[in-house]
């Protein structure tokens, strides 16, 4: 049975892998433009395949579950799913988009749209630091009349729904300029000649989003996964630092995920992209098991996430780390003093998705899959060999790689390059399995 899933895996098409025909808003996908979204049309054959050779019932895991693009795909296949993510955001979003919505989402709309056309209250309800500096009084009005609105309604999914709508607004909306995830404010001159209505782009954005979101009801339908509006198996999302554990009791058989590629300063910082959002969006209202004052400051959440912060034994940690991987230790061999010192929050950021493997090898069966997606990056001009560490980490572990696919990145969202590093073009999808 192996050589036949290899054999499967090894011919799934170049333009599924790359992506090149995917339609962007099949999976929910467009309902928030979330930082580096997985294309789910990549990682459908791969989880097609791999759940054809699960002797039992598939249980899938994803500890970073982003825009919970893997866990949308897993269900189309009938598997379990639980997702964990330390930004409120992404809890945010993947509780909609695995939720089975049902016609009085429709109805919602119908009376929130209402609300807004008879709204003419001028009063602002949120208030947070610089908050004239990142969005106009006009814009601030109106978003205060749509968060009104959605207060009004009684259902919390419902509401969950409308939060997520309005995410995409403020990202639209908002002074911030859309061509990085780091908070930058547009030109004062851009500033003032943009005329935009929030209320505009609330109501057509929840009416496609109502659209995608029935669109992925009616394919589970069709494949009888859903019975009086419920989907038929376990659905788990999670508030979490996957770094600190994985809040579950559960065992999985499979893991597909993607981690960041990389620490804060190199690479995606969600939380600056969440910020602004979940200033508008009560904590309440997300999850009540969130302890995290995520609002203190707006590097918060990435200062949490894998590699934010220095580890204070640094020394300890490299020594642990370059002993796991050589990958790891050739990338520094060379540099000056200066330029590893201005590395180490790579050996932190492998360090801390180490801790974060062992803690879901032990939430995983005997016999299971792990399939990640994971891209290298240039630091300091040299290249962080992410896929040959994730190789050595594992293997440390006694898991060895089962297959290595190669992805060309079309349509991820992604910044170009930062001022520390170049991006990546391409990715690699590792599959490993442990016996």
């Amino acid at each position: 049975m192996t050589e036949a899933i290899l054999e499967s895996l090894n011919s799934i098409d170049s333009n599924v892998l790359n992506g090149t025909n995917y339609n962007s808003r099949d999976f929910a996908r467009k309902i928030l433009n979330y930082p580096a979204m997985m294309v789910p049309s990549v990682q459908e054959s791969i989880i097609k395949t791999l759940v054809s050779d699960l002797p039992n019932e598939t249980s899938m895991i994803d500890p970073f579950m982003g825009a919970s693009n893997a866990l949308i795909t897993g269900m189309r296949y009938g598997t379990n799913i639980f997702g964990q993510d330390i930004n409120p955001l992404s809890v945010l979003i993947s509780q909609v988009k695995t939720n089975i919505y049902s016609e009085d989402l429709n109805e919602s709309f119908s009376l929130i749209s209402d609300r807004l056309k008879r709204s003419r209250s001028l009063k602002v309800d949120v208030n947070f630091k610089n908050i004239d500096k990142w969005f106009k009084k006009d814009v601030q009005i109106e978003l205060s009349q749509i968060r009104r609105a959605i207060l009004r309604e009684g259902d919390s999914y419902l509401r969950k729904f409308f939060w997520v709508a309005l995410a995409e607004v403020i990202r639209l909306t908002s002074n911030d300029r859309t061509s990085t995830f780091k908070l930058h404010v547009r030109k004062e001159e851009d500033i003032i000649n943009r005329n935009l209505s929030p209320k505009e782009y609330f109501l057509k954005i929840s009416k496609r989003s109502i659209e995608d979101l029935f669109q992925v009801k009616s394919e589970l339908s069709q494949k009888r996964l859903i019975e009086n509006g419920k989907y038929q198996k376990e659905v788990d999302i999670n508030w979490g630092n996957s770094k600190d554990g994985i809040d579950t009791e559960k065992q999985f058989n499979l893991l597909v995920t993607s981690p960041p590629y990389g620490d804060n300063h190199t690479t995606v910082t969600y939380g600056q992209f969440s910020y602004l959002p979940l200033q508008w969006i009560p904590v309440s209202e997300i999850d009540d098991e969130i302890t995290m004052d995520y609002l203190s400051a707006i590097q918060e959440i990435d200062k949490q996430s894998l590699g934010g912060e220095i580890i204070s034994d640094y020394k300890n940690i490299e020594s642990k780390m370059f002993s796991k991987s050589n990958s790891l230790k050739e990338f520094f061999n060379g540099f000056t003093y200066e330029e590893k010192r201005k590395a180490r929050k790579v050996t932190c950021f492998i360090n801390d998705l180490d801790i974060t493997i062992d803690n879901v090898i032990h939430k995983m069966q005997t016999d299971s899959y792990f399939v990640w997606t994971i891209g290298n990056r240039n630091v300091n001009n040299k290249e962080v060999k992410n896929d040959l560490i994730l190789i050595d980490l594992l293997k440390s572990k006694g898991i060895d790689l089962f297959l290595d696919l190669e992805r060309d990145i079309l349509s991820k969202r992604m910044p170009g390059r930062n001022n520390f590093s170049n991006t990546m073009n391409k990715e690699k999808i590792l599959i490993f399995k442990m016996g």
